[in-house]
C-alpha cells in the first residue's frame, strides 16, 4: 500500500469543527470500523493550526472518500501527497529506482 502524506491547514475558525470530526474520525478507527486498508500511522501537530499525518492506504482516492465520510470540513484545506519511504529504504523506494534505472536506459 503506498503511504500519503495529508496537510492540514485551516482556519482558526474551524478549529471547533475540526476537533469534531477528528474525535469522530479517530474513533472510527481506534474501534476498526474505518474502511479496509486505512491506517494512520503518524501525525504531527504544527506550530500554528494544522497537521501532518502519514497514512497508509490503498490510494489518494480512499483517503479522500474516509475525510468526505468523517472529516468534510477538515478535506476543504487538506492536500493529500503520495511519497515512498526513502529511508530507511523501503522495497518500494529500491523498485521505483530500478525503474527509474530501465527508463534512463531507454
Amino acid at each position: 500500500m503506498p503511504y500519503v502524506i495529508a496537510v492540514h491547514e485551516w482556519p482558526r475558525g474551524d478549529q471547533v469543527a475540526i476537533t469534531k470530526e477528528m474525535i469522530v474520525g479517530f474513533n472510527e478507527l481506534i474501534k476498526g470500523t474505518a474502511p479496509e486498508g486505512i491506517k494512520l500511522c503518524y501525525t504531527w501537530a504544527r506550530t500554528d493550526i494544522g497537521a501532518f499525518c502519514l497514512w497508509d492506504v490503498p490510494s489518494v482516492e480512499a483517503l479522500e472518500r474516509f475525510f468526505k465520510k468523517f472529516g468534510p470540513t477538515m478535506l476543504k484545506t487538506t492536500k493529500f501527497y503520495p511519497v515512498l519511504q526513502v529511508y530507511p529504504g523501503s522495497i518500494e523506494y529500491e523498485l521505483a529506482l530500478l525503474q527509474m534505472i530501465v527508463d534512463a536506459s531507454k
